[in-house]
């Protein structure tokens, strides 16, 4: 059968035909590509704007610089004397740390003042938040007082009669006193101010805690003839422990490295024994009392431990040693 021929202007036309569609789906092919790229692109940028939109939402204002901002207005606000050209000087020093419209004194009042301040020590005692930008951060301050009192003019009258010297003032102090302290703080994001007058709080009260002092003796090994050997060879590692260099200390010591005592305490005894297996063989839970003395106070401490011993070749080594 003979293959049909087609017109020329036919076999040009779907020529044509076919490379519109094939140009057309090229191009819907890489649109889609382009479309996708862009979506990963744009799903990659959301997922790191979260910790953008994160750290806006921390409250600064219990963060460590308020809390630092906190001890500075405290050591302003402890600092004071009962005399006019002070008490400007108070006004003046507490203004860089005050919000617009607070009282400048921040409170204090000098009325019936018989006492001069000035701040000792503060600590961060506790932060707690109030708002997106605000908190309340309690300080443990130390203030000691002090006052200059002024001899008897019925003494110093006398004295001038007799032709002697008349008595003189004499400096009186008090303290350090201890108080808490609660300074509010607010926040820009920039800065902070103290946005509401400063207040003492109560100390607060000892918790109702019982320290666990006992060790659980279950499991315990009765062996005498071990407890003998690695009683002492507590001995003999307690003794480096205190008075070795790190290098002959690591003779005695397998894993993580333990940091040498020397000149810092000395050993005096090692007793209550307790030993119980490790997790491996060889290996053992051993609890000591140890009795060492403080090198420059000559004091006695006696501190528990909790070491993991492990034998090899007939030698014993410290893994891991804990103060309870």
């Amino acid at each position: 059968m003979k293959k049909r021929e087609y017109p020329k202007t036919v076999f040009r036309k779907k020529l044509i035909k076919g490379v519109f569609w094939t140009g057309f789906a090229l191009v819907f092919f890489f649109s889609i590509i382009a479309i996708v790229r862009a979506g990963n692109t744009s799903a990659a940028n959301k997922v790191e704007q979260p910790d953008t939109e994160q750290t806006s939402k921390v409250n600064l204002a219990a963060g460590e610089g308020a809390q630092t901002f906190a001890q500075e207005f405290a050591a302003e606000y402890f600092s004071w004397e009962n005399t006019d050209e002070a008490k400007k000087s108070r006004v003046d020093r507490l203004s860089h740390y005050l919000a617009n419209g607070l009282d400048e004194q921040a409170g204090l009042s000098f009325e019936g003042m018989e006492w001069n301040s000035k701040l000792t020590g503060s600590q961060v005692w506790k932060v707690e938040e109030t708002g997106k930008d605000t908190a309340l951060v309690t300080l443990k301050i130390k203030h000691e007082l002090n006052r200059k009192i002024e001899p008897d003019p019925k003494e110093v009258e006398k004295a001038k009669k007799k032709k002697k010297k008349p008595p003189k003032a004499r400096e009186e102090t008090s303290g350090p006193h201890e108080k808490y302290f609660v300074v509010p703080v607010k926040t820009d994001g920039q800065s902070f101010v103290v946005n509401e007058i400063p207040y003492f709080v109560a100390a607060p009260s000892k918790p109702d805690i019982t320290a666990k002092t006992e060790v659980d003796t279950e499991g315990k090994i009765i062996d005498s003839d071990l407890e003998k050997d690695i009683q002492g060879f507590l001995g003999t590692f307690f003794k480096v422990y205190t008075t070795g260099t790190q290098e002959e200390l690591q003779y005695y010591v397998t894993g993580d490295e333990i940091k040498s005592m020397s000149n810092i305490i000395t050993l005096q005894e090692v007793k209550d024994i307790l030993v119980k297996k490790g997790k491996s063989k060889n290996q053992y839970v051993v609890h000591a009392t140890v009795t060492f003395k403080e090198n420059k106070s000559q004091a006695q401490v006696i501190y528990p431990y909790e070491l993991s011993l492990v034998k090899k070749d007939d030698r014993w080594f410290v893994q891991e040693i804990k103060n309870k």
